[in-house]
């Protein structure tokens, strides 16, 4: 697959967006065995799990590759599928409207540059704040299940996920940041991600539900911020219906541009 992930690369030099996602380039790395493909040496389609993922190389684009490399991959499969524009690209949505695919989800990619002041906020006085340690892995997992039992993507996060991404070599211990109840209880964490000297994300905030309402999502992300404040900006994703969550991304500077759009189409 590394001449897969090496079309990727180009594909994203060329948009300025990653055309995989990242649950996508850890299956090709570490399980390439479990993934459908239909690869031409100008472009791919891959089929993991239910997710379809074509790229073109843009040098050969809009001369009809990528509808025949899906189509040859939809011959291989049955079933409702979903595929992601990472980006509002207008010949993404083209591709997926000739193939009966059709919009159904919107991320937004929301930005706020290191420069900002960020407010002042308080641990609440029975909650502890430390970064990850061995062992916590449990209370991460139900955590985050718990926080995300609607999410499809973030909420079926598995041990061996955690693993995995643990094992990436952007994880830092002190930037996954957790809140702890006075009484050994996990309340939350907020996951973040250091993709260069330049660029931070926060990567997962996840509240247990017996917690929300405390204020603890603003606290931690802050502080998650606090711990990326040595880079030049910060992004993160965020459901385009999650009002509250965009909200209070929002009253922390985070601000959206229309074209930082990222739309899931599904075909049943």
């Amino acid at each position: 697959m590394d001449d897969v992930l090496a079309l990727a690369d180009d594909a994203a030099a060329a948009d300025g967006v990653d055309p995989l996602d990242e649950a996508t380039r850890l299956t090709l790395r570490h399980r390439p065995d479990s993934v459908r493909s239909v690869v031409d040496p100008e472009g791919f389609a891959l089929l993991v799990g239910d997710q379809v993922s074509v790229v073109v190389r843009p040098s050969a684009r809009s001369h009809g590759l990528g509808s025949r490399l899906l189509s040859r991959l939809l011959e291989q499969t049955s079933g409702p599928l979903v595929g992601w524009s990472h980006g509002s690209l207008p010949g993404a949505a083209a591709l997926a409207a000739a193939h009966g695919f059709r919009p159904v989800r919107e991320l937004w990619v929301m930005r706020r540059p290191s420069s900002l002041p960020l407010p002042v906020l308080s641990v609440p006085d029975d909650v502890t704040v430390r970064g990850f340690q061995p062992g916590d892995e449990r209370s991460l997992l139900r955590v985050n299940a718990a926080a995300f039992a609607h999410h499809p993507e973030q909420g079926s996060l598995s041990a061996a996920d955690l693993r995995e991404r643990m094992a990436e070599p952007w994880f830092e211990p002190e930037g996954l940041i957790e809140a702890w109840s006075a009484d050994g209880q996990m309340l939350g964490f907020h996951w973040t991600k250091r993709h260069s000297p330049a660029l931070g994300e926060v990567y997962v905030v996840g509240i247990s539900p017996a917690a929300q309402g405390r204020g603890l999502g603003k606290v931690l992300t802050a502080l998650g911020l606090v711990h990326l404040s040595d880079v030049e900006s910060v992004h993160l994703y965020v459901e385009a219906t999650n009002t509250a969550a965009v909200r209070l991304y929002s009253g922390l500077g985070f601000t959206h541009e229309p074209a930082d759009t990222h739309v899931q189409f599904a075909r049943p």
